[in-house]
């Protein structure tokens, strides 16, 4: 019996050494690269910002700068959603770690969506939805960033990403 139990000792300590997290499996794709983005915001991006920062104003909360760096994280992410088909919160800890050490964000939150074909329909979206409508109605955060790109279908992904400075 003792041999039974050290043998499982032993494939338990094993196993956690060598298991990895979900994360750590996926190869980091050369978009998380932002280090030669240049950030270009178009008029939906503009839009989504007013629309954001009305409806902050209406809940009587500061309304949030835009921050070029987070944009740059965005549009990073938007890149690899628009490589993929398809939206996600991938690699997010990336972007949250990168703005972490670029400008010492203290919190970052994460909007994303798809399909939608204006400022509007986006938004009425996120706050109609309980956890995306907690992150634009926090009041912690300082800034964003925001980018919404079309695919080659004319389809837009949108990034909005938050943060605490």
């Amino acid at each position: 019996m003792k041999k039974l139990s050290l043998i499982i000792l032993i494939i338990a300590v094993n196993l956690s050494l060598f298991s990895c997290s979900v994360e750590d499996d996926l190869s980091i794709p050369q978009t998380y690269n932002t280090e030669g983005i240049i950030v270009e915001y178009n008029p939906i991006d503009y839009e989504i910002v007013a629309l954001i920062n009305d409806y902050r104003a209406s809940l009587n909360l500061n309304p949030l700068s835009m921050l070029n760096e987070a944009s740059k994280e965005a549009i990073a992410h938007n890149a690899y959603m628009i490589n993929q088909g398809t939206i996600s919160h991938d690699f997010f800890y990336i972007r949250s770690q990168n703005l972490k050490d670029a400008v010492e964000a203290k919190k970052v939150l994460e909007n994303v969506g798809y399909g939608f074909y204006n400022a509007e329909s986006v938004v009425t979206a996120w706050l109609n939805s309980y956890s995306h409508r907690e992150n634009i109605e926090n009041p912690n955060v300082t800034d964003f960033g925001i980018s919404s790109k079309q695919d080659e279908n004319g389809k837009y992904y949108f990034t909005n990403i938050f943060v605490k400075l």
